[in-house]
């Protein structure tokens, strides 16, 4: 699951104007370029215990010498064990915390259908807009950031050898729901689930999760994984998934 986020953190940055990935083994920097935390990354930290302090020190360096906001994903595997306090003792507070969740592909059950909603997978730009507009839509004002950034990537996930593939829920024409489902490290992590808030509670998010996941069976995926806000652990759980852990979001705010 860990190395799965590291990937979705970073595997379209390249693809990006003014992106970088900063991965010297200990840890990953997934930079946008943009003011935006949603795809600016700290993760898959593996710092040794007895020089963490001092690696420490040098990432937060690095990280507020970008001058942008980041988010530090801390999860079970992160070492050292007492990563989270190492950051909190250097002022970096918690943000969010999230439930890891993980299921073979046997418990998930197929899509369903709902005659008022049509699940379409994205194949072009339009289409990928609409699922931007439904993930900007999360921030009021909407996020300028996210058009930005599946603008610049764009290409590349539209070129068919993408790790992730996005499906977007449409309801009289109107894109009302989407997700993303990423392979790598061997799982399906699923990612960015949305719902337009008057539009929640109608099992839109539910059709558009069980689609995504759908694509990643014919795929091969044997495991799907994620992190489940506290409002999203419970839907999950009804479709087959089970907590394993906890993943904190730290807030890295401009220095």
């Amino acid at each position: 699951m860990d190395l799965n986020l590291a990937s979705h953190a970073a595997h379209l940055h390249p693809t990006v104007a003014g992106a970088t990935v900063y991965e010297p083994g200990d840890i990953l920097i997934a930079d946008s370029g943009l003011d935006d935390d949603t795809f600016n990354l700290v993760c898959r930290a593996r710092l040794a215990p007895h020089t963490a302090p001092a690696r420490l020190e040098e990432i937060l360096a690095t990280v507020c010498a970008a001058g942008r906001p980041f988010s530090w994903w801390v999860a079970p595997t992160s070492t050292p064990s007492n990563l989270g306090e190492l950051l909190r003792a250097r002022g970096v507070r918690p943000s969010e915390t999230e439930l890891a969740m993980t299921a073979p592909m046997t418990e998930i059950p197929p899509p369903t259908q709902r005659a008022v909603l049509t699940v379409v997978t994205v194949t072009n730009r339009e289409q990928l807009r609409d699922y931007a507009d439904l993930m900007a839509r999360n921030w009021t004002p909407p996020s300028s950031a996210v058009f930005d950034y599946f603008d610049a990537a764009g290409s590349a996930i539209l070129s068919g050898e993408c790790a992730s593939t996005f499906v977007v829920g449409y309801r009289a024409g109107e894109p009302v729901a989407g997700a993303e489902i990423h392979l790598a490290a061997g799982v399906a992590g699923l990612y960015g689930v949305v719902t337009l808030e008057d539009h929640r509670r109608q099992g839109y998010g539910t059709a558009v999760t069980l689609a995504a996941i759908d694509h990643a069976r014919t795929e091969g995926a044997e495991r799907v994984v994620l992190q489940a806000s506290e409002d999203g652990a419970p839907v999950y759980e009804r479709i087959g998934f089970t907590p394993v852990g906890t993943y904190t979001e730290y807030a890295l705010r401009r220095g």
